[in-house]
């Protein structure tokens, strides 16, 4: 996972050498505060209690020392100020280019991402939880954005500041440096396997918190449902134990990766304790001078915090770590209908031909089973059958959702896999039961159909699809927001926007799942004025539901258990005494309702 967001990273090389080299300047500023010690102690207690030094400290004690006590510590404090002057614009173009670099990386994660879902396959989208897919896009890029701050950026900027610290360390007393370096491999190994121990939990963090969302999802969507069988207690409950199963594992994750930082500062003080009686010895025998046991103890101290941070960072990057992993799973998920057609579907001419046609989700039960089946161009053909039969997944096959297992589907003659996606599906208009519209104005979810299409295009097709009335009756016509899936328009209303868009799309091929099954019936009367205003001079695959609304259509197809079993027109099915016969006295038993053609 590390190497996947790294590659990330290296996408944005002068920029990433940029941030390095700040950090490194930084941190060399960062050191040089605490050498200051040397002319400190020089200025201080005279020149026999320091060291030489570097040539810097040495030129800086020459030129303190040079005056009075007074001028000397004037000269001090211009220039500490002056050091800190100079490391603060540096600091300030580390935050910026450090927040920058993240949001880059962040931003194409994010790209990538809804890229891949947009090109994934419907069988995909449709196997997959929404809750889980939301949980994704915004939870996990999330923590991968805190992770890349805190366990990338941070943990390197920590890093060089730790190198510098430990430098100064090794220089003022190797002795007390290889004291210090007796703890390293216990807390190294500490830190090793808390970390593993973090990334799991988190894995399993994620997937809950994933659970909660498809939850909420589910409630948001089916609020409908749950309030007119009163289950809102139930839904509460389920959710409650849902999410103080989160709420345990939760604290249970966040007190392991607590552990981290707090064993690390344990040790820290068992090593100052060390330092401390040691240093005295040597100071006491003559081996350093007090200014080096100064360098040493503060180096020692400062660098407690960045290995401190270091610390956090990992267990944080160990976080985000198992948040790449649920990111990587949807931008390297390949479930997709390959677009290898190079030729250009220009014109639909003669017919539509199902060749042998199988289909299955996988190997232990068909969905079609040797669908042979000819739609002439302007011919309207309705599909009837039982739920479950595979009248769906036939239409979404001819628009490629899906692939057939086995067979093929031509259109005029030739295979449609060989037609490029795009030029295919331009040709085809679809318009469902359950109505898709978007958060957007009335005029935006018609010319999502045709977004080239001019005004006059625009409003021929409210015209045709019978929303003229409807759209002046509204303060802001066209412009009017409709609210999520068009929850602030009636379902007549959502119906006619979806054929508008079809009209205006103009595709030569249709498909309509009958979506007239809940509406009443002023509203059913709309919407079949405008569906056969969509029809002229189209052909047309329609899904059946109600039998009444398919008894003139040109060819009824019969399809039960994902195969073709019966083929004619209404009165011909009827008069067979045959499985449509029997669908359609069951749906109009208790109707006085004519039953032959």
């Amino acid at each position: 996972m590390l190497r996947k967001l790294g590659s990330y990273l290296l996408k944005y090389k002068a920029l990433l050498g940029s941030l390095i080299l700040v950090m490194m300047i930084v941190a060399i500023l960062s050191g040089f505060t605490i050498g200051m010690i040397i002319p400190v102690v020089s200025s201080i207690f005279g020149k026999s209690h320091a060291s030489s030094g570097p040539w810097i400290f040495r030129w800086l004690i020459n030129w303190i020392g040079k005056g009075d006590r007074m001028s000397g510590l004037f000269k001090l404090a211009v220039s500490l100020i002056l050091i800190y002057g100079i490391k603060f614009p540096f600091s300030l173009l580390l935050c910026y280019l450090s927040d920058f670099l993240e949001q880059k990386v962040i931003e194409v994660i994010r790209v990538d991402m809804f890229r891949n879902l947009t090109n994934l396959s419907y069988r995909f989208h449709s196997m997959m939880k929404s809750g889980e897919l939301l949980s994704k896009i915004t939870n996990d890029t999330e923590k991968v954005r805190f992770a890349l701050r805190r366990g990338v950026i941070d943990l390197s900027r920590n890093l060089f500041l730790l190198m510098v610290y430990l430098c100064l360390a090794l220089w003022a007393s190797w002795r007390l440096f290889l004291i210090s370096l007796i703890l390293a491999p216990i807390t190294l190994g500490i830190i090793h396997f808390i970390g593993k121990k973090v990334r799991g939990r988190f894995t399993l963090l994620r997937k809950q918190r994933g659970f909660l969302n498809t939850l909420a999802s589910e409630m948001l969507q089916g609020i409908k449902v749950i309030k007119s069988f009163g289950m809102e207690e139930y839904e509460l409950d389920k959710f409650k134990d849902a999410n103080k199963l989160y709420r345990k594992n939760y604290v249970k994750s966040y007190l392991l990766k607590g552990f981290l930082p707090a064993s690390s500062e344990f040790l820290g003080s068992i090593l100052a304790g060390a330092i401390l009686v040691v240093g005295g010895i040597l100071i006491y025998k003559g081996i350093i001078t007090p200014d080096r046991f100064l360098v040493f103890l503060g180096s020692i101290i400062l660098a407690q915090q960045p290995t401190r941070q270091m610390n956090l960072a990992y267990g944080d990057l160990q976080h985000g770590l198992a948040s790449m992993e649920s990111v990587r799973e949807i931008i390297e998920a390949d479930d997709f209908v390959k677009d290898d057609g190079k030729v250009n579907l220009i014109s639909f001419s003669d017919a539509i031909r199902f060749k042998n046609v199988y289909f299955y989700y996988d190997h232990s039960k068909p969905i079609l089973k040797n669908i042979n089946l000819e739609i002439k161009r302007g011919e309207t053909v309705a599909l009837v059958g039982p739920s479950g039969a595979g009248k769906t997944t036939l239409v979404n096959l001819i628009l490629r959702f899906a692939d057939p297992t086995n067979g093929q589907i031509d259109i005029d003659g030739k295979d449609i896999r060989e037609f490029s996606l795009k030029s295919l599906r331009s040709k085809i208009g679809i318009v469902t039961q359950d109505v898709i519209l978007f958060n957007d104005s009335i005029r935006n979810n018609i010319q999502y159909g045709n977004p080239d299409a001019g005004e006059k295009a625009l409003y021929e097709s409210l015209k045709k699809s019978h929303l003229e009335d409807f759209v002046e009756s509204l303060v802001e016509g066209l412009d009017t927001e409709i609210g999520e899936r068009g929850e602030r328009i009636s379902g007549g209303e959502k119906q006619r926007i979806a054929i508008a868009r079809a009209i205006l799309k103009n595709p030569p091929i249709l498909i309509l799942d009958e979506a007239t099954s809940s509406l009443d019936a002023e509203a059913e009367r709309l919407v079949q004025d405008a569906m056969a205003e969509l029809l002229k001079g189209r052909t047309a695959i329609v899904i059946a539901h109600r039998l009444s609304t398919v008894r003139n259509a040109d060819r009824i197809i019969v399809i039960d258990k994902g195969e073709i079993v019966e083929e004619g027109s209404h009165k011909e099915l009827f008069e067979s005494g045959g499985l449509y016969a029997r669908l359609y006295e069951l749906q109009f038993k208790d109707e006085d309702y004519p039953r032959k053609g």
